[in-house]
């Protein structure tokens, strides 16, 4: 199984995914539900020639999303024969680990939670969601924001000190517990990467997105369409310098349909459906073994 890039980052996988092909290895192509535009993927993988690679390779791609969500080969020249082959599993359902120690915040009220993801895009979010509650001081609910590990340093001690004289705001830098940080909100604002997305689907979370609009338009072609959807609220980044509309979105945050309103069918089945296609491949092998090749996260 390979995971986005179908070729390595660099092309660095081909000449292994040739001898595994040779050798009668079943090949699976896993792709997020949006990758980028249509017209961005047309473009850069028409140079690496993708479509004819990942035809040549691939026994099947899985796509985790749904097909009523987006099709991440819209607008490219994808053969029947690929076609035939794309399965889509349902986006992937996340859950509290059981080992899991709660998390101590200084709330005794239920909160919104704000993450960046990994945070090295997160600055504009971070700097709009902290100026609404310097604009609005009577918000309903606090805020505990989350910065990401690969904000830079001076960006982080910057938004913390902000964050010190707020008394709705508290900053951490990083938590690796997210899915108990998420069970415990009453909202969050993200940036719509695809696992923020799917824990937000998974813990069936109000939410507003802030997606990035570049290099690539993945989060913002993602956002658009739960908008549509009725899944999520959007915010643009273009608007990110006007505190007043962001205080006023946090304000109706709570107030909006729950994830799950929207009754999409067979959603979050993502799991489910990869491990029934394993089991599959796997009936009747010997000695049944299944080789993970991952790409760029």
């Amino acid at each position: 199984i390979v995971d986005k890039e179908p070729m390595g980052l660099h092309g660095e996988i081909e000449e292994t995914l040739a001898l595994m092909k040779e050798r009668g290895t079943t090949l699976i192509l896993g792709l997020r539900d949006v990758m980028d535009s249509p017209e961005k993927l047309k473009e850069e993988w028409a140079k690496k020639q993708m479509l004819e690679k990942i035809e040549q390779y691939y026994d099947e791609i899985w796509v985790y999303g749904t097909p009523g969500f987006y099709d991440p080969l819209t607008g490219l020249d994808a053969s029947d024969t690929l076609r035939s082959r794309t399965n889509f599993t349902g986006f992937l359902k996340r859950h509290v680990p059981i080992s899991q120690v709660p998390v101590s915040l200084p709330f005794t009220n239920p909160y919104i939670l704000v993450t960046t993801g990994g945070g090295g895009d997160g600055e504009s979010m971070i700097d709009w969601v902290l100026s609404a509650y310097e604009h609005d001081k009577n918000l309903p609910y606090p805020a505990l924001l989350v910065l990401g590990p690969f904000m830079p340093v001076e960006t982080r001690e910057r938004f913390k000190r902000r964050g010190e004289v707020l008394a709705g705001v508290h900053v951490l830098e990083f938590d690796n517990r997210m899915e108990s940080l998420m069970a415990g909100a009453v909202g969050v604002v993200a940036m719509g990467g695809y696992n923020t997305f799917c824990e937000i689907l998974s813990f069936d979370k109000r939410a507003i997105i802030v997606p990035r609009t570049s290099p690539r338009e993945e989060q913002l072609i993602r956002a658009c369409r739960a908008e549509d959807l009725g899944l999520v609220g959007v915010m643009r980044p273009e608007d990110a310098k006007d505190a007043d509309a962001m205080a006023t979105a946090l304000r109706e945050l709570p107030m909006r349909p729950l994830p799950s309103a929207a009754r999409i069918p067979h959603l979050m089945e993502g799991f489910d459906v990869i491990g029934e296609s394993v089991e599959k491949h796997m009936a009747g092998r010997a000695r049944p073994k299944l080789t993970v090749i991952k790409g760029q996260a």
